[in-house]
């Protein structure tokens, strides 16, 4: 996309591939707003790029302004950044184009993934659903009544392993008119006789028992510790988490003595790695003492503080660097006699977030008459003035930073 800006018959500006990022945003993000000026024309330029949004608020309500000045064909990338503020839609306008961003509040848990992935794992759940509604209706497998029976034969149709044995049958014994009862005698037994396989041997005679030895000192269950102090740390908070550039940071821990006798602890803070603060705290057995730190960070970035295993982060914000716009020229008179003095006014204002010096460079008819530097604080405006006096008559074009005018200088005639 690109949107054209005339600014002379010689140069001519032109705005190409406009964007924003991140869009939607979430409320505190950075957001960047880029664009590519370039000057198709065949001389150079100066061209103000002026960024207005608006939303719906009117605290909500920004504007900024940039000079360009670019040669025949040259461009250059301008970025302009800025908070995101409340949940809103905001409109964008950078010169003639236009475009809106999205700031949210916290996203939700359906925000996570995509709509179809939503639609697949819930297909998934279904099928699980249902399987499991398979398995639980399924009746339960039984024992099949054939499988019992045919064990059963085959337990009663196992021969013996070993046959009875048979019972005592009368033996006549030597000696003895009688009938004797016994089992059959092997062919190297005698008859009515009994084989002992061994021969027991008498009990013998026990030794008397000797006293029982006499209990001992009973020893301790648990060895004696030394008493000492016990320290843990917790509830680390870092507030406000998010910054600009030169404002303080306040870090709280509280440090607790969980032993039986007192001491000190010290807390050691690092930021990024490296110590920044250690402070030393006496406790007493069973107390709680809060420990804060304050940190001031220069540098823009995010910072990782970390007390004693417990951590967190926090975010500094850079300044905007000083940022000058001029405005409102006015040239009075713009018909003035030969010699007469013209005052060629404008005024200058920082929008940036740090002091700076500013040049301002008036030319008439393109060629440089006069400069004036000034110094302005941030949010500062000043109005600045050039006393011209010109005695050749004419048109006197007037360029002051990207603003244009004339006035003439007409000629005394003499009777």
């Amino acid at each position: 996309m690109a949107v054209t800006t005339s600014v002379s018959a010689a140069a001519n500006f032109v705005i190409e591939s406009p964007t924003i990022s991140p869009n939607p945003a979430e409320e505190g993000a950075i957001v960047t707003i880029s664009c590519v000026v370039q000057n198709t024309g065949d001389e150079a330029g100066t061209y103000t790029l002026e960024l207005k949004i608006n939303g719906t608020a009117t605290e909500t309500q920004f504007t900024d302004t940039e000079d360009v000045t670019l040669e025949a064909e040259g461009s250059q990338t301008v970025n302009f950044q800025i908070t995101a503020g409340p949940p809103d839609s905001y409109v964008v306008e950078l010169g003639d184009w236009s475009d809106y961003f999205t700031v949210g509040g916290q996203t939700s848990f359906f925000d996570i993934f995509e709509p179809w992935v939503w639609w697949v794992i819930a297909g998934i759940i279904v099928v699980l659903v249902i399987l499991v509604i398979v398995i639980v209706a399924m009746p339960s497998r039984k024992k099949q009544p054939g499988a019992a029976i045919k064990g059963k034969q085959d337990r009663q149709g196992l021969p013996y392993a070993q046959a009875a044995m048979p019972f005592p049958t009368p033996i006549p014994g030597p000696g003895s008119t009688g009938q004797q009862f016994g089992y059959p005698a092997s062919p190297n037994q005698t008859p009515g006789a009994f084989q002992m396989p061994e021969q027991f041997q008498p009990p013998g005679s026990f030794p008397t028992p000797g006293p029982f030895p006499a209990p001992g000192p009973m020893a301790e269950p648990y060895p004696q510790y030394a008493r000492r102090p016990i320290f843990s740390v917790s509830n680390l908070t870092i507030t406000p988490n998010q910054v600009k550039s030169g404002e303080p940071v306040t870090i709280n821990a509280i440090v607790s003595n969980n032993g039986s006798e007192a001491g000190t602890y010290s807390a050691v803070l690092r930021i990024n790695g490296i110590v920044e603060n250690i402070t030393d705290l006496m406790l007493s057995p069973g107390a709680s003492q809060p420990t804060t730190i304050t940190v001031i960070k220069e540098t823009g970035g995010e910072y990782y503080a970390e007390v004693d295993g417990l951590s967190g982060t926090f975010i500094v914000i850079p300044l905007v660097p000083a940022n000058f716009y001029v405005s409102n020229l006015t040239i009075a008179p713009e018909r003035a006699k030969q010699g007469e003095k013209v005052n060629i006014s404008a005024t200058v204002t920082n929008n940036g977030e740090v002091a700076g010096n500013y040049s301002l460079v008036l030319k008439l008819k393109g060629a440089v008459e006069t400069t004036e530097e000034i110094s302005l604080n941030p949010g500062e405006n000043q109005r600045v003035t050039f006393g011209i006096t010109k005695k050749t008559p004419g048109f006197y074009n007037v360029e002051l930073e990207g603003l244009t005018g004339r006035f003439v200088v007409e000629m005394e005639w003499q009777g």
